[in-house]
């Protein structure tokens, strides 16, 4: 199988940088003796792509939405903050999902060999999902085919979101059936698991799980649901993460460490919407997320900054006052996190409290907490789990209320964007318990008091080259699965 690197391939798929003219006029491969790139190569490509996709435009993007953490000292509140979005904003994770990522994982879903086209229909599922979680609507079914061989298609349609995550379900029992008979293919190439099928089997569990379960409050699946708990295999340990790791030297370092080192800077400080829930629930992770002010009357101690809110700080004040990140967040050598075992936990310990499946909640709520405990080095995870009451719960949404808080404090620091998903997710009709509740509004937010961003822009390059684009969104649209 050959792979085309010519522009009209990866740019073009869907018009996301310059215009058609300028591409075709660049056009001058013959597709008939084109470079050809190995499985491998194009499995590492596809993993680096989606290493940087996932720290720098999605996770970056998101921790301040989050409210993990908020503009510091030093700068003045950016339009983020304020909720001011242009549709250029989010160009760049359109761009690289698409015409990168995208590109690559669609080579290795075609591949004779049954590992790498598993694992790439792995990796197209969990592209998927992120760009309908962000998005909503986008192409799917005819995305990715600029090809004169599927149709040189140029201005693809935009299947309905619901549609997309059904298709993912679909295309994850595939991959499923494809690792399930591979032979050890992958190897050094296979930046996450070295090769080993059988962990990416559990990933493909786990992310359909995540899949099924983000639309339990809008189109529950309690059926599909049990049965996959009943059969499947998940993330369950350290060794299990799905991850791509990073040397910390020069070349091959972590990519937000690096963004923020050689590029715009790291000015973000703790927010005391994390702060103060955190210091409430008495839970001794604080000091794992955030660093200790080194100065001033707070000197040792972890002070915040209340969302939003810089304008209206002393500009005398050194940013030493104030907590910034922890080496959990930004090291050099940190790790990027796709899919991590507290997060499955947390999604199969409300499982069992929605739909009564083979676990049991309590037990899976505390697996949770103590693997994020772990992986922080933190001790004191049975008293502070324990302190949380959740055996004593009666109620579902009580229930709900318990994994939502402990699932976005969990995703701190590995999973910034997931974590803003599941606050939207979780904020819902019965308990608003981020938006009423932990959330602060910024000072200066063009939103009326008490209303958050639900979702992302589409780039208008892509609107203004697509005929097929649907109307602009407003960032308080949201997402099919989110009420």
């Amino acid at each position: 199988m050959k792979r085309i690197y010519s522009l009209l391939i990866t740019g073009l798929l869907l018009f996301s940088a310059t215009s058609c003219d300028e591409r075709l006029a660049n056009l001058n491969v013959d597709p008939d003796n084109s470079p050809t790139a190995s499985d491998a190569q194009v499995l590492t490509s596809a993993l680096g792509y989606m290493s940087y996709v996932q720290d720098v435009e999605l996770n970056m993007n998101s921790f301040l939405w989050a409210q993990y953490y908020t503009w510091g000292i030093g700068v003045s509140i950016g339009n983020q903050e304020r909720f001011v979005s242009e549709p250029d904003d989010f160009n760049n994770y359109w761009i690289r999902s698409y015409a990168q990522v995208l590109t690559d994982v669609k080579f290795l879903t075609k591949s004779d060999s049954k590992a790498y086209s598993g694992i790439g229909k792995v990796l197209m599922a969990y592209m998927y999902q992120g760009l309908v979680d962000h998005f909503g609507s986008v192409p799917f079914s005819e995305a990715l085919n600029g090809e004169i061989a599927d149709g040189s298609i140029l201005t693809p349609s935009y299947d309905s979101p619901d549609a997309i995550y059904a298709s993912l379900v679909t295309l994850l029992d595939e991959a499923i059936a494809d690792l399930d008979v591979a032979p050890a293919d992958a190897g050094a190439d296979d930046l996450v698991y070295g090769g080993d099928l059988e962990k990416w089997t559990k990933f493909a569990n786990s992310l359909k799980l995540r899949i099924l379960m983000r639309t339990s409050e809008t189109a529950p699946n309690a059926a599909a649901i049990q049965a996959l708990i009943s059969s499947g295999s998940f993330i369950e340990s350290m060794s299990d993460i799905a991850k791509v790791d990073f040397s910390g030297a020069t070349g091959n370092q972590n990519p937000m460490f690096a963004r923020m080192t050689w590029g715009v800077g790291d000015f973000y400080f703790a927010s005391n919407a994390t702060v103060n829930k955190l210091n409430e629930l008495a839970d001794p992770r604080l000091t794992a997320f955030y660093t200790p002010a080194s100065s001033g009357t707070f000197n040792g101690q972890i002070r915040g900054i209340d969302q939003g809110s810089i304008d209206n700080e002393p500009f005398t004040a050194p940013a030493t006052d104030y907590s910034g990140s922890s080496p959990v967040a930004v090291a050099d050598d940190n790790s990027v996190f796709f899919m991590s075992p507290w997060e499955v936990w947390f999604l199969r310990a409300e499982a069992a409290a929605r739909y009564g499946t083979a676990d049991d909640a309590s037990a899976a709520f505390a697996t949770a907490i103590s693997s994020n405990f772990s992986f922080l080095g933190v001790d004191g995870a049975s008293d502070y789990i324990a302190s949380l009451g959740f055996d004593g719960l009666t109620s579902l949404d009580d229930q709900i209320d318990a994994i939502a808080v402990q699932k976005w404090i969990s995703l701190n620091g590995t999973q910034e964007d997931e974590g803003w998903i599941e606050t939207r997710r979780f904020d819902r009709p019965a308990s608003r318990v981020f938006t009423e509740g932990i959330f602060q509004t910024p000072t200066l937010t063009v939103l009326p008091q008490g209303v958050f961003p639900s979702t992302w822009l589409y780039p208008e390059t892509e609107r203004s080259l697509n005929a097929n684009a649907p109307a602009q969104r407003t960032i308080t649209d949201k997402i099919f699965w989110d009420n």
